[in-house]
């Protein structure tokens, strides 16, 4: 800061001087320049300095007077009129610094997928400089502006590292030491609602931050954070909630038309038990969330029981869990049935008595959907029957079962078509040849197939990795009267599997051939999934 001895300052003088703005913003510039009085400077010892003309004392009256009254010590400095238009270029430098710092930060809000991951290292670079507890919740922020569906804190010996799962694959961003993260462990634990002391349990906790969404929205953000005791320090993964996102359609999550045809017959009945089947993090909440969407109207009662909301969606009646207040799923269903629902959401069956609620809701009139954690439809049945669940009541309940798994989609921006190699080659003609057997194709031209199929280059469209978002490769087991036959009598996998096939039982292995020929994902990243 300038030490002024003069009380008369002339050109050179106010142009050595180093404003402080944010005491110049004290007096905006509309009376500052009415007045001819502005203040640009607040010492060590916290004296005001005053700059003015002295053109019209009474507004520097005026001002001092309001500073005498907070107590504050001042000194007045006088220039000329040129001299204090010179001065008062001073908010044009306040308004560009504004402008500029207001870009960057809508740069930043708006930063997606890879201009988030820059944003957030160059933010790591500057964390000596920056309060803990803000840092760490922009790192949350970027994180999800990227476009992860969750943040990993992952301890390896003496160094934490950063990882995101993108498009379901997970991806090393930058590395902590592991003493410098401990501050900031204690901030998440903080703003999550958990005990800071506690080390040695799994804890969960929450809490909500604001960011951009890939619609361009300023969105509330929910964040699920479990903590787990790991090696030399807690492991950390925070799950992101957005609950503002637009529901898909069937054509957004690249439903095929042969599954599309399959499914609309159900999604028309009005009793019955849908079963949604397949491993963690295969997108069934998106395609739940389609099929509810469809019904979704004014006619229509539907009440979801969810562990957690993940989509908010207008018209239908959603109901979060809650353990610890011992609301639970079976609780719930006991409740939901007095409330004469049309369609009935059942988060995931667990127990035998939520299997046994659902279905004998789905026998009196309601149309239910519920999850199981199976590797492929067929196994959904059998794994019901191990839960107990009478055969003689499953066998009419159950219409359908909807095996999904998700993919990530070839970037449109670098995709080339190659030459199959022998074995793939091989593998999708036998393929093709089973589809065409199937009843289903009878009438129907298998996609043609020239011997070449798509890889990509790696753009900085899709950082280097081929792909851009996920597609589901689905497999709908129909349950027909052959079926139902079996499951009373408790039959085995390959019965059911051997009669879904008589009737066009499209599998999975199946399906992503279709996918691949269709030019929508690669041999590769289907191999690594199914």
């Amino acid at each position: 800061m300038t030490d002024l001895i003069k009380s008369i300052l002339e050109l050179t003088d106010v142009q050595a001087l180093q404003p402080d703005f944010v005491q110049i913003k004290r007096i905006p510039r509309e009376t500052a320049e009415n007045s001819q009085v502005l203040i640009f400077q607040k010492t060590p010892e916290k004296i005001v300095h005053i700059l003015t003309t002295n053109t019209y004392p009474d507004a520097v009256k005026s001002i001092t007077s309001q500073l005498d009254t907070h107590w504050e010590k001042y000194q007045i400095f006088y220039t000329s009129l040129e001299w204090f238009q010179e001065a008062l270029k001073w908010y044009d430098q306040i308004t560009q610094q504004e402008l500029a710092q207001e870009m960057k930060q809508t740069q930043q809000q708006q930063a997606e997928w890879q201009s988030a991951i820059d944003v957030l290292k160059n933010l790591y670079d500057k964390r000596a400089s920056l309060d803990p507890g803000e840092f760490i919740l922009q790192i949350v922020r970027y994180a999800f502006q990227s476009g992860a569906s969750d943040l990993h804190f992952q301890p390896k010996w003496d160094k934490i590292e950063l990882r995101l799962r993108l498009d379901g694959i997970l991806h090393d961003i930058l590395t902590f030491d592991l003493k410098d993260f401990l501050k900031y462990l204690q901030k998440l634990k903080f703003i999550s609602g958990v005990k800071m002391n506690i080390d040695y349990l799994p804890q969960d906790g929450r809490f909500s931050f604001e960011a951009v969404n890939p619609n361009k929205i300023q969105t509330k953000v929910d964040a699920r954070v479990n903590f787990m005791p790991g090696l030399g320090m807690e492991s950390t993964v925070i799950r992101f909630l957005d609950s503002t996102r637009q529901v898909s359609t069937f054509q957004d999550i690249w439903f095929s038309d042969e599954n599309y045809e399959k499914l609309k017959p159900y999604l028309a009945k009005t009793t019955g038990l849908i079963v949604v089947a397949w491993p963690t993090w295969s997108g069934k909440t998106t395609t739940l969330y389609t099929m509810l969407n469809t019904l979704n109207t004014w006619e229509t009662k539907i009440i979801t029981l969810e562990d957690p909301i993940e989509y908010v969606m207008n018209w239908i009646q959603q109901s979060q869990i809650d353990y610890s207040k011992w609301y639970d799923y079976e609780t719930w269903l006991h409740a939901v049935l007095r409330h004469d629902p049309d369609v009935i959401l059942v988060g995931e069956t667990r127990s035998l008595e939520t299997a046994d609620i659902s279905i004998n809701a789905s026998l009196t009139g309601h149309l239910v959907f519920t999850t199981l954690h199976t590797n492929n439809a067929v196994a959904a049945i059998n794994r019901l029957l191990s839960m107990e669940v009478k055969p003689y009541l499953l066998a009419p309940a159950l219409q359908l079962v909807i095996g999904q798994r998700l993919v990530r989609k070839i970037c449109p921006h670098c995709w080339v078509k190659v030459q199959a190699s022998y074995a793939a080659d091989a593998d999708i003609q036998q393929v093709l040849k089973t589809l065409s057997d199937l009843q289903y194709f009878k009438d129907k031209p298998t996609p043609s197939y020239d011997g070449q199929i798509i890889q990509a280059t790696g753009c900085e469209q899709c950082n280097k990795t081929w792909y851009i978002g996920r597609i589901a490769i689905l497999e709908l087991l129909e349950i027909t009267q052959e079926i139902r036959k079996l499951i009373e009598n408790w039959g085995a996998d390959f019965e059911i599997l051997g009669k879904a096939r008589e009737n066009g039982f499209i599998t999975m292995k199946e399906e992503w051939v279709l996918k691949v020929l269709n030019w929508m994902t690669t041999i590769e990243e289907v191999q690594r999934v199914v």
